[in-house]
């Protein structure tokens, strides 16, 4: 009998399966995929590298750094060179970091600082002081915006306190309570930092691509890595668990950590079944829905135009382009998403015509006058059956609060690890790390 299985093979369950074998437990993972990683993959086109999953850390991802460290693989700042902007149908180039200070007098730059300053210090309140916190539950239900407009004194202040907010969250500040927004600044999204470069994550890339985090530690694990092998079935008993497998071989193990997002989990059948809240949460609990393409080119020809190759817009299918080119590499690579109701739609289209919206896309911020794309290569990560959706899980309004910090307690001996259970950088690449190494120090206790 294994000390324990891992179900799933991203970033939560070989760090969980790596910190269990450290300890001297007998482990075998088993990923349902023909690959590791995840929501974390590599894929290699005309010779450049391209990074189709989660691709970014920051400086406060103290984990993930550790391990680029350990592995000693090199990290790549964003591409310098001028910003494009689209509003509105017109173009405008902004010189990287200095867009708030082009829209904002010295007065509405330093309002903005001081509000984003007041919602970290209360987000510190809420967390440290709970005895105000229950006293103050009505106050703490208020919209976002409401309480920017008392907190954010300047019109230009508020403006792009909702912008940041906006980038940070995922939804907008009129639609957010105060206390969920409050929550996730308490579980590692730092709004101040989003300011750093034009209102967008000042973050790092590794060399070569992500995914080779996820090799290296899969290498270090070995033949205990099991890949095209799906669990259909758990069966817990008093003393071990059964892990019956789509090929119908069984695993029998002391502890399971299950490592899939909320909804995949119900794909699993379960003797005995779990608590129907459970099920009724994932639901509450959708994956991101989003399309990541990227265009290859012969070079980075928008270096030669001063362009870092970023690009923000408010209108179109995509509405963000970066900068993915290696810098060890030739060829040029510009990534982009296409996001919520924009990927549902081009989502039904051919990868032409996808190819053809990127392309005009790219035409319409950079300009007309550039080179044929050399390949095309997206991913749906909501068609992957095993992922069913990226970037993560979005909670709906109310459910992080009641039944968040629930979904990672364990059922018996069957545990929950993943980004999207993760009490602090949910959602993150980091955030499933830790979760990950929380639940093989439990097991290891």
């Amino acid at each position: 009998m294994l000390d324990c299985v891992v179900i799933g093979a991203g970033l939560a369950g070989l760090s969980a399966a790596a910190r269990l074998v450290e300890g001297g437990r007998d482990v075998d993972v088993v990923e349902a995929r023909e690959r590791v990683g995840g929501r974390v993959e590599n894929v290699i086109v005309e010779g450049a590298t391209l990074e189709m999953g989660g691709q970014w850390i920051s400086g406060a991802h103290e984990v993930m750094r550790a391990l680029v460290g350990e592995f000693g693989l090199e990290l790549v700042d964003p591409a310098e060179g001028n910003i494009v902007v689209r509003t509105a149908g017109n173009s405008r180039q902004v010189p990287t970091n200095s867009e708030l200070e082009e829209n904002l007098s010295p007065f509405e730059l330093a309002d903005l600082g001081q509000g984003l300053l007041r919602f970290r210090r209360l987000a510190e309140r809420v967390a440290k002081d709970e005895a105000w916190r229950l006293s103050n539950t009505d106050w703490l239900s208020q919209d976002v915006t409401t309480w920017a407009s008392t907190n954010v004194r300047t019109p230009g202040g508020r403006e792009w306190f909702d912008k940041v907010f906006s980038g940070a969250m995922g939804r907008t500040a009129a639609e957010t309570p105060l206390v969920e927004a409050l929550q996730q600044v308490n579980n590692g999204i730092d709004m101040e930092s989003l300011v750093a470069v034009n209102g967008g994550l000042h973050q790092q890339r590794v060399v070569g691509g992500m995914a080779q985090v996820c090799d290296r530690i899969a290498e270090g694990l070995g033949e205990r890595v099991r890949l095209g092998s799906e669990v259909v079935r758990l069966v817990q008993g008093a003393d071990q668990v059964e892990v019956h497998l789509a090929d119908e071989q069984v695993l029998v193990a002391s502890q399971v950590i299950v490592t899939l997002p909320p909804r995949l989990v119900d794909g699993i059948e379960f003797v005995p079944s779990l608590p129907s809240w459970r099920s009724e949460t994932a639901q509450e609990v959708p994956a991101g829905n989003v399309i990541k393409a990227a265009l290859v080119y012969e070079t980075p020809w928008w270096h030669r135009a001063g362009l870092s190759g970023q690009l923000g817009s408010d209108e179109g299918a995509m509405r963000v382009i970066f900068d993915n080119s290696g810098p060890h590499e030739p060829h040029g690579v510009l990534m982009g998403f296409f996001e919520g109701g924009e990927a549902s739609g081009i989502g039904k289209r051919s990868a032409f015509l996808r190819q053809r919206s990127m392309e005009e896309t790219v035409k319409a911020a950079f300009g007309a006058d550039h080179p044929e794309a050399l390949a095309y290569v997206d991913r749906d990560w909501s068609a992957e059956r095993f992922t069913g959706g990226c970037h993560g899980a979005h909670f709906a309004p109310g459910v992080w609060t009641a039944s968040g910090p629930v979904l990672a307690a364990s059922e018996g001996r069957v545990h929950f690890a993943g980004a999207e259970y993760a009490s602090k950088f949910n959602g993150y690449m980091e955030g499933a790390v830790r979760s990950g190494i929380d639940v093989a120090e439990k097991i290891l206790g």
